[in-house]
C-alpha cells in the first residue's frame, strides 16, 4: 500500500516531477542541487507499507526515503533508495491520483540516457504522451526502451491521457554525472519556468572527476612508470 502523508498542503495547478534512481544518479542530483539552492523544501513523504524498511538521517533528523519536496511551480517526489517492484505500479497510481487532486499542469519525470563516451555537454532528449509535441532545449526520442517506474508512468499515462513527459539527459558515468543532472535542470525550467544557476553543479562534478583521473593516473605511473595512460572518466 501506498500513502502520501503532508506536513504542508501544497498549492493546485503545478507540475509533479519524479526523480529516481537513473544511470548516474543524475534524477537525484538534480533534485538534491534544486533542494540545497532552495528551489524546492520539504512538503511530506511517501509510505510504502510493504517495502523494505529504510530511515534516512538529515541533518540529524529522521525521515523517510521517498521526500515530496514543493517549489513555485512544481511538486517533487524523489528518493535516493531503488523501488522494489512490486510497489511501481501502486507508486505511479498514487502518483497520478495527487496529479488529479491537486489539477497538476502535467507529470515530469527525470531519467537518463546512458551513452558510451563521454561529452563536454549533455543532450536532453524526451518523450511526450498527451503533452506538448515540442519541449525547448531537448530533443524528441524517436527509438529506445524505458523500464521500471518511468515505464509505468508512461504507460498508465498514455491510457489515461494525462500529459505526462519523460525527460532523459545523456550520461556515461559511473559516479554522480553533475553535467548531465545539470542539463536536465535547464530543461525543466524551460517547462515549469523555475530558473535555477547550475554552475556551481557543473563545476563541483569536474573537480571530481579530475580528482579521479588524478588518482588513476598516479596508479598507473606506479605501475607502469614509463607507459602513459588514458582517463576513464571525461
Amino acid at each position: 500500500m501506498v500513502k502520501v502523508q503532508f506536513t504542508k498542503t501544497p498549492s493546485s495547478g503545478k507540475y509533479i516531477v519524479t526523480a529516481f534512481q537513473t544511470i548516474g544518479y543524475i534524477s537525484i542530483l538534480a533534485a538534491k542541487y534544486l533542494e540545497e539552492k532552495g528551489a524546492i523544501q520539504e512538503i511530506g513523504f511517501v509510505d510504502l507499507e510493504d517495502n523494505v524498511p529504510i530511515a534516512m538521517i538529515i541533518d540529524g533528523a529522521v525521515k523517510f526515503p521517498i521526500r515530496v519536496l514543493e517549489g513555485q511551480s512544481t511538486i517533487f517526489i524523489t528518493s535516493e533508495f531503488p523501488i522494489q517492484s512490486k510497489n511501481l505500479v501502486d507508486l505511479a497510481t498514487e502518483i497520478f491520483n495527487l496529479s488529479k487532486k491537486y489539477e497538476a499542469k502535467g507529470i515530469i519525470a527525470l531519467d537518463g540516457l546512458a551513452i558510451e563516451n563521454p561529452k563536454s555537454e549533455s543532450e536532453v532528449f524526451y518523450v511526450s504522451t498527451g503533452g506538448s509535441a515540442q519541449v525547448a532545449g531537448a530533443k524528441k526520442l524517436e527509438d529506445g526502451v524505458m523500464m521500471g517506474l518511468n515505464a509505468e508512468l508512461a504507460l498508465k499515462a498514455k491510457l489515461l491521457k494525462i500529459p505526462t513527459t519523460i525527460l532523459m539527459a545523456e550520461t556515461h558515468s559511473n559516479i554522480p554525472d553533475g553535467i548531465a543532472a545539470a542539463a536536465l535542470i535547464n530543461v525543466l525550467g524551460n517547462i515549469t519556468k523555475m530558473a535555477v544557476d547550475t554552475t556551481e553543479l557543473v563545476s563541483e562534478y569536474k573537480k571530481t572527476v579530475e580528482k579521479i583521473n588524478d588518482t588513476v593516473r598516479k596508479m598507473k605511473q606506479k605501475e607502469q612508470p614509463q607507459t602513459s595512460g588514458s582517463d576513464i572518466y571525461g
